[in-house]
């Protein structure tokens, strides 16, 4: 018995040491990886100094018209995975596409992930980079986060754009999986996961070489304290804006997909109830995913241009 017993014992602790050295080897490679990363990443944007850090802000094309576009949550590299609707949509406007502290190119940040710090962040960045008046469009998350920017600064904003936006009212935001992608990240798993399930990385139709800067610019910022406190407060953030609305003279338009309406009417339902009885507004279905930039961005432009100029924006 005392034989068995010993033999367990050390079967046991071989175990935990095999499983510590593959674990010490995974975070030893990402750390050796992030630093070579670091230099391969073509720089983009601006890093604007705001309260908590520097935002990265990328301006692109020389429209009269100003569109601000704010990504969804945990998009890791937001001006990549919007490049092929700003690659269209620069042709008429001028584009701007902020990355949130904790994303993209953007410091992180430890502090809280509030829906009116990172909208009084955003303020700050487009005033210091002199962006007045602008339309706002947002992808999925941020459409939350663009009802409390339009309520608090409705005199800059002349109309809203939502790709299949949140709305608080849609709740169910306890579990977003922000601590299981951090453990990921953090411990370099994050890396073997990516390469056993590529669609863990979400990366857009994109050419090579941008998708090595996806990649890139995706393991700096996955799983960033930012990323992880915002999936944290997101039902309280919820709870917060419940209570606002657009303003009645507000131009609105939702883009939305299929696959997020069909499944579930109730999806849908929210969207025509916050547009009711609004003439300015409207909604529009999209065949797609949740990210219908990555699919349908032509279709997207269409529904843009029509839309601003319906209302001389």
């Amino acid at each position: 018995m005392k034989k068995a017993s010993k033999f367990i014992t050390i079967t046991l602790l071989a175990i935990i040491g095999i499983v510590i050295i593959t674990f010490a080897g995974f975070y030893s490679n990402n750390k050796i990886k992030l630093k070579k990363e670091a230099n391969l990443i073509t720089p983009y944007g601006e890093m604007v100094k705001v309260d908590g850090g520097k935002m990265n802000v990328s301006i692109l094309g020389k429209g009269d018209k100003t569109i601000v576009l704010l990504p969804g949550f945990m998009t890791a590299a937001p001006a990549i995975d919007f490049k092929q609707l700003t690659d269209k949509l620069q042709t008429n406007y001028k584009v701007v596409v902020v990355e949130p502290l904790g994303y993209g190119m953007s410091d992180d940040t430890t502090k809280e992930r509030t829906v009116e710090n990172i909208t009084s962040e955003i303020h700050e960045a487009l005033e210091k980079m002199k962006i007045k008046k602008f339309i706002l469009m947002a992808h999925s998350i941020s459409g939350v986060y663009s009802l409390d920017y339009i309520d608090k600064y409705p005199e800059e904003v002349e109309g809203f754009i939502g790709i299949d936006s949140s709305l608080p009212s849609q709740g169910e935001a306890e579990d977003n999986g922000e601590k299981l992608v951090r453990f990921l990240s953090k411990t370099g798993l994050m890396r073997l996961v990516s390469v056993t399930n590529p669609t863990m990385m979400n990366i857009p139709p994109i050419d090579n070489s941008n998708i090595e800067q996806f990649k890139y610019v995706f393991f700096r910022s996955i799983g960033s304290n930012a990323m992880t406190s915002e999936g944290g407060l997101m039902a309280k953030n919820f709870e917060d804006t419940i209570h606002l609305n657009y303003p009645e003279n507000l131009p609105v338009l939702y883009i939305m997909s299929s696959e997020s309406t069909s499944p579930d009417p109730t999806w849908l339902n929210l969207h025509k109830d916050m547009i009711e009885g609004r003439k300015n507004s409207k909604i529009e279905i999209l065949e797609g995913g949740h990210y219908l930039h990555h699919t349908q961005s032509e279709a997207i432009v269409k529904y843009v241009n029509s839309f601003l100029n319906e209302h001389k924006l």
